[in-house]
């Protein structure tokens, strides 16, 4: 039903970008920046893996919408994304309102009919925790994808140290210098390359698990 080679390519090709940058600053050049190359080349790892990751819930909510199922055949965490208009209507309509437009407007959505089903490829199941462990956890229980943290065995514990860094760098609070000094080069070699293995094998896993329709919709 899906690919994600698209997805598979782009991640290549981001963390190429971050072990160029580190081979580029190797202190036997004598640039003297290999603390900064470290800070940036974690910054591109949070990157790679927030465009993953945003990405792929696009191609997922595409392949639903190609099922051309009504939203009551789809399956929970992708019916979500078929009533989320309405919910947000709902949120923000006067009490008046809520018998007369915004309580019809979400069970017409929810699939009280046969027609087919209209999910927002735009969306993302966003816990605000901005892409720590637990948003993959979400991710994950959204669209039935089960026991992330095994998936990404080699890099599960390093995923929200990546983000808290990311984090630093993209307010000020830290420079790129001062977090490189949390890695030496062996370990930031290290991470690139798990983090490449991990995504990797990530994808391939929803790849083979949306194979067939029944990933997407509820079986008669």
């Amino acid at each position: 039903m899906i690919s994600v080679q698209i997805h598979v390519a782009d991640l290549d090709e981001r963390i190429a970008t971050a072990m160029r940058l580190i081979d580029a600053t190797h202190p036997d050049l004598g640039s003297g920046v290999s603390r900064e190359a470290r800070g940036l080349a974690v910054l591109l790892l949070f990157a790679s893996y927030e465009n993953l990751l945003t990405g792929l819930t696009r191609t997922l909510l595409e392949g639903a919408v190609r099922c051309g199922v009504s939203n009551r055949r789809l399956r929970p965490g992708f019916r979500m994304f078929a009533i989320d208009s309405a919910v947000q209507s709902l949120r923000n309509v006067s009490e008046k309102k809520v018998f007369v437009s915004a309580l019809p407007d979400l069970i017409r959505a929810a699939g009280a009919s046969d027609r087919p089903g209209s999910i927002n490829t735009n969306g993302f199941p966003n816990d605000g925790s901005y892409f720590r462990r637990s948003q993959i956890v979400v991710w994950c229980r959204t669209f039935g994808v089960p026991n992330p943290e095994v998936s990404l065995s080699k890099i599960w514990p390093q995923i929200d140290s990546v983000v808290n860094d990311r984090n630093g760098i993209a307010h000020g609070r830290l420079t790129p210098e001062a977090v490189g000094r949390n890695y030496t080069e062996l370990e930031i070699r290290s991470l690139i390359s798990d983090w490449r293995d991990a995504w990797t094998g990530f994808l391939a896993r929803v790849e083979g698990l949306a194979a067939t329709r029944d990933f997407f919709r509820i079986t008669r």
